[in-house]
This record gives structure tokens, C-alpha cells and sequence, in this order.
């Protein structure tokens, strides 16, 4: 090709990416990571009641239900979910920040389960897809911070919060894995799904078996790390905006709870977990078997809509309680 031919097509691929750049971008605009964003900078000026998490949160902190308790319990209440799924600590702090910026915070519930709040940490920037991706523009130092990147991945990371190709190219592959499962289910019974997808996919989420989550537990005993280190910059940054922080165990489906929480190293786990959250200064609370009957989850980690009304119930009435 000639010199002339060369710089053509170099042109037009430029122009093409740039095209497809701008409209990935449009695109993500209402994506879940921005309206999570937007419901904390568009919430009342001070906030009774902030929930910070996961999926978990996100399916099983009901506002309403949060605020009427608390009327009937003759308080004023504004209760705001901002659990975003699919996330982990590092998220968890720069949603949480960008909330103590902008408001004044009363109490703060972080709702986790398992081992979360003691590892959860990114590995590679490649790991950084779906929700995961707003690390990429909220407060990005925070991910060069904590995560256990080598220096490939704080490049790769800096290339791809450049572009959003690059940043949201999640968005695109859902729409393709979308029609891949549409096609593969074409004359198949049809598979039983919620907000947040497959039914079936969130057992992937747990353990293999109680013997690999004995061995987590026990990892996480012998490095004494119960905290990790967002959670702890979390936990100690509320407290200097004056925030009570309630630490959540969340409602587990009962099979769970027979599964990994009924064994004894669930038990010294969950213990000293208990005293690493008090020693900051927050409060934990034991909310694992509060919903015992399983037709009141969606699936195998997840609240249904009537589980997050009567866990939510549950947890306001206690907060209602606990001395200010």
C-alpha cells in the first residue's frame, strides 16, 4: 500500500473507534454504576439512614420500609440504598466517600457476608467489568491504592479509564451473552431469573463445599486480617465525619446457614470479626438467620421483595434502638 493508502485507512479507523467511543459512552450513561452516583448526589442534604454494599444490599435494604418504621417509631427518617451489585471494598469506600461528601450521613449500614470484608481486593485490572468498572471514574486512586496490581495493570488501568471502549466494553459483551443465552435456550425449559440474573449463577458465588469454606476462614484467622484495608479506611473515615457505622452480617438463605454458618469456625470468624469492627468504634449485628424460611429469598443469596420488606423492618427496629 502506498504512503497516501496507509494514512486513509489509519484516518478512517481512528474516526470509526472515535465514533464508537462516543456512543459506548452515551451509552453507559444510565448504566448501574451511574445511577447509583446519581442517587447519592440527588438525596436530601442529611441522611438518616446511608446502606453501602453489594448485591446484597441492593436487593435486601428496602428505603420505605426503613422509613415508615422509624415514623412509627416516632422518628423522622431518610433512608438511602446505594448497594450497587457485583462490587467489592474498594467500591464500597469511594461510594461511601462521595456520600460523606455530599451529605450529612447519621448512621451508615454496610451490609456483607462471608469473608467479604476481609479480602474482596482486585487482583488485575481485567477483573475490573460490569459494576466494577466505576472504579475507572470514581476516585481512581483509591483502586491504584488497594489493589494488588503489578505495574502491566496500573498501565493497563490508566489505558483503559481512558476510553470507554476499553471501560464499558462489559455493556457490549452483555448484549452479545444476552443473545448467545437466547439462542441456547431456543426449545429449552426456561431458566428461573431475578434483578440480577440466572437464579442458577449465584450459587456460583458460595463456597464449593464447607471443607473450602473452613479453609477460607481459617486463612483469613491466621493472618488476623478481618479488616481489610478499604473497609477499614471506610469504617475510620465515618467516624470522623461522626458516623455511626453498623457493620451487617446479612439474612442468608437457611441453606447457607446450615451449610457454612453452623460450623464452629463460622462461629470464632464471626467472633473476631465482631471485636476488629468494635475496636473502630462501629457496631456489628448478627442479621445471618433473620430470614428462616427460604421461600423469602430469590435465590441462593439474594432477599426476594417480601424478605428485603421484613429484614428491613427488622433492621430499622434496631436501629431505632441502639443509642445514638
Amino acid at each position: 500500500m502506498s504512503p497516501r493508502a496507509v494514512l486513509v485507512a489509519l484516518t478512517i479507523a481512528v474516526a470509526v473507534l472515535s465514533v464508537a467511543d462516543l456512543l459506548i459512552q452515551r451509552m453507559a450513561m444510565n448504566s448501574m454504576p451511574e445511577q447509583v452516583m446519581r442517587t447519592i448526589e440527588s438525596a436530601p442534604a442529611s441522611i438518616d439512614v446511608l446502606a453501602i454494599g453489594n448485591s446484597l444490599i441492593a436487593a435486601g435494604f428496602n428505603p420505605s420500609v426503613i422509613e415508615r418504621t422509624w415514623r412509627e417509631s416516632g422518628h423522622p427518617c431518610v433512608a438511602v440504598n446505594c448497594g450497587l451489585g457485583a462490587t467489592g471494598v474498594i467500591e464500597h469506600l469511594a461510594l461511601a466517600r462521595l456520600a460523606l461528601r455530599r451529605h450529612n450521613v447519621k448512621t451508615l449500614v454496610y451490609g456483607f457476608f462471608d469473608q467479604q470484608m476481609s479480602s474482596d481486593l482486585i487482583d488485575n485490572n481485567s477483573d475490573i467489568i460490569g459494576n466494577r468498572n466505576i472504579l475507572y471514574y470514581l476516585e481512581p486512586q483509591l483502586t491504584l491504592e488497594y489493589a494488588r496490581f503489578n505495574t502491566l495493570d496500573r498501565l493497563s488501568f490508566q489505558v483503559y479509564r481512558s476510553s470507554a471502549l476499553l471501560r464499558e466494553r462489559s455493556s457490549i459483551w452483555a448484549k452479545i451473552e444476552k443473545l448467545r443465552r437466547e439462542l441456547g435456550s431456543i426449545g429449552m425449559p426456561l431458566e428461573e431469573t431475578n434483578q440480577f440474573g440466572r437464579k442458577t449463577d449465584f450459587g456460583l458465588l458460595e463456597a464449593a463445599d464447607s471443607q473450602a469454606f473452613l479453609r477460607s476462614c481459617e486463612k483469613v484467622i491466621r493472618s488476623n486480617d478481618f479488616i481489610s484495608a478499604p473497609v477499614q479506611a471506610l469504617l475510620q473515615q465515618a467516624r470522623e465525619h461522626g458516623v455511626k457505622v453498623v457493620a451487617v452480617e446479612m439474612p442468608m438463605n437457611p441453606q447457607h446457614v446450615k451449610r457454612f454458618y453452623d460450623q464452629p469456625i463460622w462461629q470464632e470468624f464471626r467472633a473476631k470479626t465482631r471485636l476488629a469492627v468494635e475496636s473502630t468504634g462501629a457496631t456489628y449485628m448478627n442479621a445471618s438467620a433473620w430470614i428462616p424460611e427460604e421461600g423469602l429469598f430469590a435465590d441462593h443469596l439474594h432477599l426476594s421483595g417480601e424478605g428485603a420488606k421484613q429484614f428491613s423492618q427488622l433492621l430499622a427496629k434496631h436501629l431505632v434502638q441502639q443509642p445514638n
